[in-house]
């Protein structure tokens, strides 16, 4: 099978074509900023997330409001409309399975040589190794980091463009996802490489400045919807053009 892309595509255009729609939409780009500010804000900073019995509640809400705004965004008028939500669990659940599967490769790969079949010796070294060069190594730190930008199109990006067609009732097949994704893979990482970015620039700041949990939504609300919305176009191009 060819690896050319199904459509071209490219970073410059996707993030065009996004502020054009936000500049064009400022109300709902806005509006729906602050929405997610509100939910971040209510779900970590004031519930605790996980440690608080509400946080269910306020994810099962959180999915509807991202499964309203992607309805809204791709034009569909009844943007609360249920009869879609459902299948959208089943894209959803296997991004779980994925992102778990993925998670827990990272966690037991540097203990896999504990494992194997490897004289004493080996084993002794490399655990010498691990406790002088891994635990809290900024490079070990880079290496994973690195890794979870390459895995991010595999584990996300291209999952969730089933998700998408899911929520306006279309295929929510993942080969119908990978096959429209084809040729892409360097773009997703650029992609997730921004993100990436974006993140350790908030962070960087929380820990120098010692920003409060609230002020830090107040940035990373935009930057959240403007990432879903780059999706978003990725998903408007390539769906439209296969």
């Amino acid at each position: 099978m060819s690896n050319e892309p199904t459509v071209k595509l490219s970073l410059w255009c996707l993030v065009k074509d996004t502020l054009n729609w936000s500049a064009s939409q400022k109300g709902l780009f806005w509006g729906s900023a602050a929405l997610v500010w509100a939910f971040l804000s209510m779900g970590f900073c004031w519930l605790g997330g996980w440690s608080n019995s509400w946080f269910l509640l306020w994810l099962a809400v959180f999915y509807y409001f991202w499964y309203g705004f992607v309805r809204l965004a791709l034009g569909r008028d009844k943007f609360w409309e249920v009869k879609n939500l459902w299948s959208t669990l089943i894209p959803f659940t296997r991004i779980l399975f994925i992102a778990f599967v993925v998670a827990t490769l990272f966690v037991l790969i540097p203990f896999a040589p504990y494992v194997m079949d490897v004289p004493v010796e080996v084993k002794e070294n490399y655990s010498y190794f691990q406790q002088r060069y891994m635990q809290d190594s900024d490079a070990y730190d880079l290496v994973l980091n690195i890794g979870l930008i390459l895995a991010l199109p595999v584990v996300f990006i291209r999952p969730v463009m089933a998700w998408f067609a899911a929520c306006l009732g279309r295929s929510w097949s993942m080969m119908t996802a990978w096959e429209k994704t084809r040729g892409l893979y360097f773009l997703m990482c650029v992609l997730a490489l921004l993100a990436d970015a974006a993140f350790w620039a908030l962070r960087y700041a929380v820990i120098t400045w010692a920003i409060p949990c609230v002020v830090v939504w107040v940035v990373a609300a935009p930057l959240v919807v403007f990432a879903v919305l780059l999706l978003l176009r990725m998903y408007a191009v390539l769906y439209a053009a296969v």
